[in-house]
């Protein structure tokens, strides 16, 4: 199963699509003495005090095709499954997976669910998803199925598990819709029971040409699902009743911008969103109890002053706090130091108006993704070209990052979810 170059919803493949692999999973590296480092476990905030601590980590990756290219080493081969130890992360389990590229961890903590990027499976035009039993004792995925998606629904870009645990969203970017799985009793997926088709295009003729469905994500409701959709500039609201999808709304922003991810704040009363294409967070209201989102109140550059070059954001990641807010840059073609960067923003709690608060870039190669440890107390950055995971800890009383440390190497990692 490969990636179809001819087929014209997946030109986000087509820039700078160097295919290779990266190094094997490595140890930990420290990038400053590791006494100087906070644990995992540690609170950043009173609102954050009473979070989980994970014991493992899951990282989904490319094993072909990476979109934005990679570190040029070995392939990797699927998931990895890491133990979160106080002396670092150790290998606990290589799972064999196609482009398992983002993860989802259900409520229960006891299912984990993949999509597959892909545009072919069994010889029909679709991706798949995945799902695996965590084994509670050693963190090791047992496969429990793998359901295809909607016909000609392609190159799914990301899911994520409604609260009550019952139903998996997809947002398929090759095929320019959404769908939505059931979850059973036993953690497997059954056959797609909702399908929301897009229509429309943007003026980026390489990259909007049609929909592509690019995020999903639940709101606390859990009756409703928001989506990105990168290739008609659109925020959508729908309704989830009995398994189905049904349009409440949409939300258009700024034509060309690229919608990519979302991250509500956590008094459901803000959402923000980045956009890919022009390297832009942009705020919004949001109405809990009637899943409105309001008019666009903010619109901010994820790059400093005097940027040049092609704009690439990527990653959105909300504080547990609400307190702070933190996005990916990813060098395409630029020379400019902050290319590769991640972008840290103070929230206003009164009105959800962002500050800019830094710019990082050291130790990050092409940072697809961002994760936040439960407790707020770090944040993980995941270099697609680095084959990398660094960790930040994250200032508790001004939100700036700084400690850096690298706690795994794994080939091409464009995901991290925890367990």
């Amino acid at each position: 199963m490969t990636h179809k170059s001819n087929l014209p919803a997946q030109n986000r493949r087509a820039v700078m699509q160097w295919i290779g692999g990266a190094s094997a999973l490595g140890a930990l590296t420290p990038l400053v003495p590791a006494g100087a480092q906070t644990p995992e476990t540690t609170s950043s905030s009173a609102a954050a005090s009473t979070a989980p601590a994970p014991r493992f980590a899951y990282i989904g990756t490319y094993t072909f095709d990476a979109p934005g290219g990679t570190a040029g080493g070995p392939a990797s081969k699927g998931i990895y499954v890491l133990a979160m130890r106080d002396s670092g992360w150790t290998p606990v389990q290589t799972v064999a997976s196609a482009n398992p590229s983002f993860l989802a961890v259900h409520p229960s903590r006891r299912f984990l669910y993949a999509i597959n990027e892909i545009d072919t499976y069994q010889g029909l035009p679709t991706g798949t998803a995945e799902a695996y039993a965590i084994d509670a004792n050693d963190g090791r995925l047992t496969l429990l199925n793998r359901q295809p998606l909607s016909l000609s629904g392609v190159i799914p870009a990301h899911l994520a598990v409604s609260p009550d645990g019952r139903a998996l969203a997809v947002a398929l970017y090759g095929g320019g819709a959404y769908n939505v799985l059931p979850i059973e009793a036993d953690g497997r997926l059954g056959k797609v029971s909702g399908i929301e088709k897009e229509t429309g295009s943007g003026p980026d003729t390489e990259r909007q040409e049609s929909p592509h469905p690019h995020m999903v994500l639940f709101d606390a409701s859990g009756q409703r699902v928001l989506g990105t959709d990168l290739g008609t500039d659109r925020i959508n609201v729908f309704t989830l009743a009995d398994g189905k999808l049904s349009v409440l709304g949409r939300t258009s922003v700024a034509p060309g911008s690229g919608p990519r991810h979302l991250a509500l704040h956590p008094s459901q009363r803000f959402l923000y969103l980045v956009n890919e294409l022009d390297a832009t967070v942009a705020s919004f209201s949001y109405d809990a109890a009637s899943g409105k989102v309001g008019e666009q109140r903010q619109r901010v550059s994820t790059l400093p002053d005097g940027y040049s070059g092609q704009k690439s954001a990527a990653a959105l990641v909300m504080h547990p706090s609400g307190q702070f807010l933190y996005a990916t840059n990813r060098r395409l073609k630029s020379e400019h130091p902050m290319a590769d960067s991640i972008a840290a923003f103070r929230i206003d709690a009164s009105n959800g108006t962002l500050t800019p608060l830094q710019h990082w870039s050291e130790g990050l190669r092409f940072p697809r993704a961002l994760a936040m440890a439960p407790a707020g107390s770090h944040l993980y950055a995941l270099s697609q070209k680095g084959d990398t995971i660094l960790r930040l800890r994250i200032d508790p009383t001004n939100g700036r990052l700084d400690q850096p440390m690298q706690v795994a190497q794994v080939p091409t990692p464009v995901c991290l979810v925890f367990a």
